[in-house]
């Protein structure tokens, strides 16, 4: 059981605290965290982990139980067999150097017999959807693999309770329907299972209760219904939202058919590009690829099929085995955020590469304000960048790269982190006249924004309208989905590309 009485956290930087707040987690029980970008999610969970209480430089108040033991004071072997925890960057929690031994730290630690410990990590990566990584780098593997090796590593201990943190963020959809069920599993097997999340039309139907948080507080506990995310500035999950415009059953209005835009002049052409690791097959081979500006390219595959990596060699980071690269000059925001943030402040990274380009102070303060604001960081320009939440510092990453005015722009996973509302006002915030290529799991998000679509499968990759395309995927047997508006509207003769939900129900009517 996790019991917290009047917990809270209050940081050295800036006025910003969670809590004072009361929470009880019941064994069995499957709790969803949910909240805007930057209420104190993650810091909820951290506190519940007891990280906070060793390793914070801020101010710890009230009391954290996990059955009955502190877990701010916990020895190793303790803490293996009485909590585990997933971070939001597996990168930065990386510690050893292969799957394997991460996987098997902690039974180290306690002191396991190897014999068990071989066991135990054969059951767990295949658990996992990671046969056969055992002696992979984990700084090979996607961002998705990475979180999925570090899932594997929580559980290692067999501990009551388990807490993660977005670990959904990076998984194709299938892979995270599959992790959902083996956290479902381990809960009617008596394991409380806490998870912060942003992808609600999954979470929610998982969780057997949701919490939601607002400005470091808990404002429900537990959610009644999904329609009252709205008070909270979130969204409620699709179908939800489209039955209260428009009751069900349903019948088309108007058939739909969805025109791609008018783009401009190439930005980018890629010619036979092929890549791969080091004594590793290639991932990708003699790829053909062409992006104009006005278009908005969305990537998808399954984890590790090398979407990251073919973002890396076309903004020029990772050299090709073979192939040209012509067009502009990209500018890349990285997976993780971090690696790309290091200025004192909001402004002076958004103002980084304005300074460079020779743009006058004043100048330069008068755009980083109109930039920010079409973040939602004109509160934040005086902040650190490693003082705000992950979705925060992503998109800083993000609007730091619009000061390069750059023709074309590559991100990669833009919407981990992040909050339905705010994905939606950083897609609209990107200037319309560039060349953008963004990988993405989310079908929902691909099919609202993007103009164009890509899927990376192994052996090849499709390129076409984004609806059209992801049929094609599917068919080819990739771990997608089709997103609610499509599951709706194409028996319907509604093709839902580019639709908000609003604009959506507004070609419905209800047959009734």
């Amino acid at each position: 059981m996790i019991r917290l009485r009047q917990a809270s956290y209050r940081y050295l930087t800036g006025d910003f605290q969670v809590g004072p707040l009361d929470l009880t987690v019941e064994p069995g029980e499957r709790l969803l965290i949910t909240g805007a970008s930057g209420s104190g999610k993650s810091t909820l969970l951290r506190l519940m982990a007891g990280l906070l209480q060793r390793h914070g430089k801020g101010e710890v108040g009230g009391e954290t139980r996990i059955n009955l033991d502190d877990p701010g004071r916990l020895e190793a072997a303790a803490r293996v067999s009485t909590l585990g925890f997933v971070s939001q960057d597996p990168e930065d929690a990386t510690l050893c150097g292969t799957v394997e031994d991460e996987v098997s730290f902690s039974l180290e630690n306690r002191g396991d017999a190897a014999i068990e410990i071989g066991k135990r990590v054969e059951q767990l990566l295949t658990a996992v959807n990671l046969p056969g990584k055992n002696l992979q780098d984990p700084r090979r593997l996607s961002g998705g693999q990475q979180q999925r090796m570090m899932v594997a590593a929580a559980l290692a201990g067999g501990a009551p309770v388990l807490l993660l943190d977005e670990p959904l963020a990076q998984l194709d959809p299938v892979g995270a329907e599959e992790l959902l069920l083996l956290l479902k599993n381990l809960s009617e097997g008596g394991v409380a299972v806490v998870m912060v999340e942003h992808r609600l039309e999954l979470a929610l139907p998982w969780a057997s209760r949701c919490v939601v948080m607002k400005a470091g507080r808990v404002v429900a506990d537990p959610l009644a219904t999904s329609m009252q995310l709205s008070l909270w500035d979130l969204q409620a999950p699709t179908i939800a939202r489209v039955t209260m415009l428009v009751p069900p059953p349903w019948r088309a209005r108007v058939h739909w058919r969805w025109s791609p835009p008018e783009v401009g002049s190439t930005a980018l052409t890629a010619e036979n590009l092929s890549f791969g690791w080091p004594g590793s097959p290639p991932l990708f081979s003699r790829l053909q690829l062409h992006l104009r500006r006005g278009e908005r390219v969305a990537l998808m595959g399954a984890n590790g099929v090398g979407k990251s990596s073919l973002l890396r060699v076309l903004a020029g980071h990772q050299p090709p085995l073979a192939g040209t690269i012509t067009g502009d000059r990209p500018i890349a925001v990285p997976q993780n955020p971090d690696l790309s943030l290091f200025c004192a402040t909001v402004e002076e990274e958004i103002c980084f590469a304005m300074e460079e380009r020779g743009v006058p102070r004043a100048d330069q303060r008068a755009k980083a304000a109109i930039i920010a604001e079409k973040f939602g960081l004109e509160k934040l320009l005086a902040s650190p960048p490693q003082a705000l939440s992950r979705g925060q510092r992503l998109r800083v990453a993000v609007a730091a790269a619009l000061g390069a005015e750059p023709g074309l722009l590559l991100l990669d996973e833009p919407t981990a982190g992040q909050d339905l509302p705010q994905v939606e006002r950083m897609f609209r915030g990107l200037p319309t006249e560039i060349a953008l290529l963004f990988a993405c799991h989310d079908p929902e998000v691909v099919l609202r924004e993007a103009t164009r679509l890509w899927v990376l499968f192994p052996g090849g990759l499709l390129d076409g309208p984004p609806l059209e395309t992801l049929q094609r995927a599917l068919a080819l047997g990739c771990p997608l989905r089709l997103p609610p508006l499509a599951e709706i509207g194409l028996p319907l003769g509604i093709d839902p590309t580019s639709l908000d939900v609003s604009r959506f129900a507004a070609l419905l009517e209800s047959d009734s």
